[in-house]
């Protein structure tokens, strides 16, 4: 009988232990989709990730445009670590996904769980 617990119990804890690196499920993430519009270095490495603009648009405006285009359309402005900031570039399209909380203001600002590049 006490075979039976201690089996039960070692079952159990493998079952609740997570099997990613954040600790989070994966229903917890959202993802969003889009082209790197900016690289921004202050308070922190920051992506500025906008939804619906094409590479042409990104490459003919100037930062404010970019920057006021953002804050009128589908856009997030995602926290990274090194790693991913010095991979990506402006003008590839990504896949981001993120956990709450989001930081509200002109442009949402969330941190990135984990970034995939879909298009160079």
């Amino acid at each position: 009988m006490k075979k039976k617990l201690l089996w039960f119990l070692i079952l159990l804890l493998l079952i609740s232990c997570s099997n990613n690196e954040t600790g989070k499920e994966s229903s917890d993430f959202v993802l969003f989709e889009g082209y790197v519009a900016l690289k921004k270095e202050y308070n922190g490495k920051r992506l500025l990730v906008i939804n619906d603009i094409t590479k042409e648009d990104i490459s003919s405006m100037s930062q404010d445009e970019i920057l006021k285009y953002a804050a009128n359309h589908d856009s997030f402005l995602f926290y990274v670590d090194e790693e991913y900031y010095k991979n990506i570039n402006v003008g590839q399209k990504i896949r981001v996904w993120y956990t709450s909380p989001v930081q509200e203001s002109k442009i949402l600002q969330v941190g990135a769980e984990k970034i995939e590049v879909i298009d160079n």
